[in-house]
């Protein structure tokens, strides 16, 4: 009968819906090849891809007036809002996942009182109620009211939306010739109160002012975890964040008895951020002498190693990456929220967060998205093993091809399309 037809059918929507989506094979339109180098050397290589991707004056510049744009078009709806940019990456050059990940944060920021106070009428049209509404849906509402004002006063393009993540936002597009966009369209990423990239930006800066390579390892390891595929968050990866932390932890535990930087436990940085404390000691470090082997080692080398010790030397189940401590130790040594034991059978990271001890960055690393950072890190180790060039190892991911009925992802989690950002 009816009933039955309708269970039938309920039933299998909810199958249809609890089934993980398949990434589909696309053709491009405009595809993105590796970059190609003149040097046949890897460290010589090494450089010259720095010398691509390293942020510029002009990105930053670029980077800047898109913030300003952003703010004056959403200043109409929050007059007190401050709105600043973050640059990952030289925005010049287009990349494989350049929409996925793009280089450019732009961070909108409020107190919760002066969204409530600004967002109270809008939501209370549709039937909402401030009363009701914790942080998380205030972070959400506002994304979406600042997202209709960029589109239709700020002249961005809407491309899509991530809220399930820990920090919701949503990836916009500013056009050829909008703030200065002179040679191509610039994919960025918008978000309200949203605090790793300022966290990012931290963390960098101060540990580049202790040794100076890791900056540019940070740069070589972002790339190559981007054009592989696994810093898309929403594919249930790594965030482009944690790649940094597991840069810096590497640094820190990666060399017997000449750790190349310092536990951050406490640490008053020189933007005036603090690390926080959450147990345990805070650990006494002593520089590496200026002529020791590991002092003088390129960042290539230490490339090289980084993948080493990530594919060969860490218990990722049982292992916590933590800059705060700066020393290897279990999971039960940091200060994050213990998972679920749904949670740990789920996701078996744990990456904590400096600057908020109790968050684990890698809850949002699905099954999948573990085994393919395991497969990634066992290819780089073995083609660096057997001298492989920077060509070879940034080969644009993309997976197997499948017939067009298998459909594509939704406007939330984009299906991966090896493309360049036009």
């Amino acid at each position: 009968d009816s009933s039955e037809a309708r269970a039938a059918k309920a039933s299998s929507t909810r199958a249809c819906a609890a089934a993980p989506k398949l990434d589909v094979r696309q053709e491009s339109r405009s595809p993105v090849c590796a970059p190609v180098f003149r040097s046949t050397d890897f460290a010589a290589q090494s450089l010259e891809l720095l010398a691509m991707i390293t942020p510029t004056a002009e990105s930053e510049h670029v980077a800047r007036r898109l913030a300003e744009r952003a703010q004056r078009a959403i200043e109409l709806i929050f007059p007190e809002i401050d709105v600043v940019s973050f640059v990952s990456g030289d925005i010049a050059s287009g990349t494989a996942f350049g929409v996925a990940v793009p280089e450019v944060d732009i961070v909108a920021s409020a107190s919760p009182h002066t969204l409530v106070q600004h967002l109270q009428g809008r939501l209370s049209k549709g039937g909402l109620s401030m009363a009701r509404m914790d942080a998380r849906k205030l972070q959400k509402s506002a994304i979406r009211v600042c997202t209709d004002q960029l589109v239709s006063s700020g002249g961005f393009k809407f491309r899509r939306s991530a809220f399930r993540c820990q920090e919701p936002k949503v990836t916009l597009v500013a056009p050829v010739g909008l703030a200065g966009c002179s040679q191509r369209s610039i994919p960025v990423d918008f978000s309200v109160n949203c605090v790793s990239p300022l966290y990012n930006a931290a963390l960098i800066q101060e540990c580049t002012s202790i040794d100076t390579r890791s900056k540019d390892l940070v740069l070589l390891v972002r790339r190559w975890a981007k054009d592989r595929g696994i810093c898309h968050v929403a594919k249930g990866h790594l965030p482009p964040y944690a790649w940094t932390l597991l840069t810096v932890y590497y640094l820190q535990v990666g060399f017997d008895g000449a750790p190349l930087l310092p536990p951050l436990q406490g640490f008053r940085m020189v933007s005036r951020m603090v690390v926080r404390h959450g147990g345990g000691d805070d650990g006494k470090w002593v520089a590496p002498a200026a002529n020791c082997a590991v002092a003088q080692m390129s960042v290539a080398a230490l490339f090289c190693r980084f993948i080493n010790f990530y594919s060969r030397g860490m218990s990722w189940q049982s292992e916590a990456v933590s800059v705060r401590l700066g020393r290897r130790a279990q999971t039960a040594a940091s200060s994050m929220v213990p998972q679920s034991e749904e949670s740990k059978r789920e996701c078996c990271l744990s990456v904590e967060d400096p600057f908020e001890p109790e968050r684990n960055l890698g809850t949002c690393v699905t099954p999948l998205g573990m085994t393919r950072l395991r497969e990634e890190l066992d290819r780089a180790d073995a083609l660096l093993e057997s001298g492989c060039t920077w060509t070879e190892l940034l080969e644009p991911w993309a997976p197997a091809g499948r017939d067009e009925e298998d459909g594509a992802d939704d406007a939330d989690e984009p299906s991966k399309v090896v493309h360049r950002d036009r």
